[in-house]
């Protein structure tokens, strides 16, 4: 039900998008046939298919790993090592967080549901819980969309990407306990801990190891030793097959469940869109128009990716929709990245705040929450992101 929604939704996005690259084209005097043109260079441009191969390469990653056990044996390996329960209860949404995929809050609700009801927790708060803290990596996860598409958008290696976006990671996972786990009580410990004792420090740490290295190489090898991002996908899922035993079925299964039609027709549209917009002048145009009416460019920047994330509810449309736009705000003689951080926070803060947000409408749906209390908890650690961004970039300029 919940993949089949998401499927529809980025449809719509995919062929929207086409649709206004056209109007947008022929209302900026360039011909049918040059729009047609521009969409079929585009298509096969060699940035676009590495955007396309590096996001089917990530599901693909996420898939070989449920499909060997990983994730199982990740939350085993952090009930012998983490056993505080007001730190327990958001560790299964924190960690299935790492790995994107549709509605992936409903996969953590569950284990959030049991120490929850040992707390008396109200449904709201464990809808708070589990929805905050499955999405403080949206941020800079080099596994999200969101933050792939932004490099390829803006034409910036991804590791830039995470360094500077990491505080806004930072500032959720702070702002969650600030406002979530500070008020939770104390001093009852989980059901899975109990069970867990007579196991060691050293087995926890170890299955931790096991389970998440194929992430944790990916992330070194862009990092720390600079690989392109496509390049480190594919070498780690080469040894992952090559090391995992896997049967063939498994594999073929995993590869089938990771190409998406759909969220390949969203990528291509999106970059279609960012050329449409620079070859028909549009782009030029729109920041002029916007440069004379006399709006400030940081409520542009803010404003116009909280408005399409909250629209959408999802973080691939507003970066993709919006930060072609956004460019010429973002850049001087190179890119702002403070300015970026502001960009990515409005669009985040949107997509948190949607009510057609999958994770928050089954989330909500699953532990029978209020929607009006639920908003209640999410704004004040939302604006708070929202405030460390924004200090970011005003000390920023004063430090220049």
């Amino acid at each position: 039900m919940a993949a089949e929604q998401s499927k529809k939704g980025t449809w719509y996005i995919g062929i929207g998008m086409l649709a206004i690259s056209l109007i947008v084209g022929l209302l900026f005097g360039m011909s049918f046939f040059s729009v047609l043109k521009d969409f079929s260079k585009t298509a096969i441009h060699i940035d676009t298919l590495k955007l396309v191969g590096i996001i089917i390469l990530v599901i693909f990653l996420g898939n070989l790993l449920k499909e060997r056990g990983h994730l199982g044996q990740l939350m085993r390996s952090l009930e012998i090592l983490i056993r505080l329960p007001r730190v327990s209860i958001i560790i299964p949404s924190a960690f299935i967080g790492l790995l994107p995929m549709p509605a992936g809050a409903l996969l953590s609700a569950p284990m959030v549901d049991e120490p929850g009801n040992r707390m008396g927790l109200s449904p709201e708060t464990k809808t708070f819980l589990n929805y905050w803290f499955r999405h403080v990596w949206e941020y800079s996860w080099p596994l999200y969309p969101g933050v792939i598409v932004a490099s390829g958008v803006l034409d910036v290696p991804i590791r830039e990407i995470i360094i500077h976006l990491f505080p806004l990671t930072l500032a959720a996972l702070v702002s969650g306990a600030i406002f979530g786990l500070s008020k939770l009580p104390s001093g009852l410990s989980t059901s899975s801990a109990q069970k867990q004792k007579s196991k060691t420090q050293y087995h926890g740490l170890r299955d931790l190891l096991v389970s998440t290295w194929p992430i944790l190489a990916v992330i070194l090898l862009v990092i720390i030793f600079k690989l392109e991002y496509i390049i480190a996908l594919l070498i780690i899922i080469i040894v992952l097959v090559a090391l995992g035993h896997l049967q063939s079925q498994k594999i073929g299964r995993a590869l089938k469940r990771s190409l998406s039609l759909e969220m390949i027709l969203l990528i291509v549209s999106l970059m279609i869109f960012k050329r449409i917009l620079d070859s028909s002048g549009a782009l030029a145009s729109i920041t002029d128009f916007l440069g004379r009416m006399g709006i400030s460019p940081l409520i542009l920047l803010f404003g116009t990716p909280f408005l399409v994330g909250i629209l959408t509810g999802m973080g691939v449309a507003f970066v993709g929709g919006t930060f072609p736009l956004l460019l010429p705000f973002m850049t001087q003689s190179e890119l702002n990245f403070t300015y970026l951080m502001l960009a990515y926070v409005g669009g985040i803060s949107g997509v948190l705040l949607s009510p057609v947000h999958l994770c928050l409408l089954f989330t909500k749906e699953y532990f029978k929450a209020d929607f009006r209390k639920i908003y209640r908890l999410l704004f004040l650690p939302v604006s708070l992101v929202v405030l460390v961004a924004l200090a970011i970039l005003f000390l920023s300029k004063l430090l220049v």
